[in-house]
């Protein structure tokens, strides 16, 4: 199993709390933005300023399962199922996840809340 540094607490982490934290510094991070590591992060950035219809849910989708797939992003342990996007207000939306983290060679159904792209 994974694990890391709470950023919010300094504790150590496991588990689905800090897949949700990786995952959300991932689409957080546009690609290209770390100067010691420009493969990291994801293009959803680009989907901010579009009216979110059909085409937007797919395009989310797409851009995030490339940066789920990214060795860069290190979520390798991580399988993307299916994604709801939720729009809280202008330009702040929300991002519900449902997919399989494999911990010790079993996977085990996650559902990953409220991850926001603003």
């Amino acid at each position: 199993m994974k694990q890391g540094m709470d950023r919010v607490t300094g504790r150590l982490i496991g588990g689905i709390p800090y897949l949700w934290q990786r995952l959300s510094d991932v689409i957080a991070t546009p690609v290209g933005s770390l100067v010691g590591r420009r493969d990291f992060g994801s293009r959803l950035f680009e989907l901010l300023d579009r009216n979110v219809d059909s085409e937007f849910h797919m395009d989310a989708f797409v851009r995030l399962a490339e940066a789920i797939n990214n060795k860069a992003n290190g979520l390798d342990d991580f399988r993307l199922l299916t994604m709801r996007v939720e729009v809280v207000a202008s330009n702040h939306i929300e991002l519900f996840l449902n997919g399989l983290l494999y911990e010790q060679g079993k996977a085990s159904a996650v559902e990953l809340e409220r991850i926001l792209l603003k």
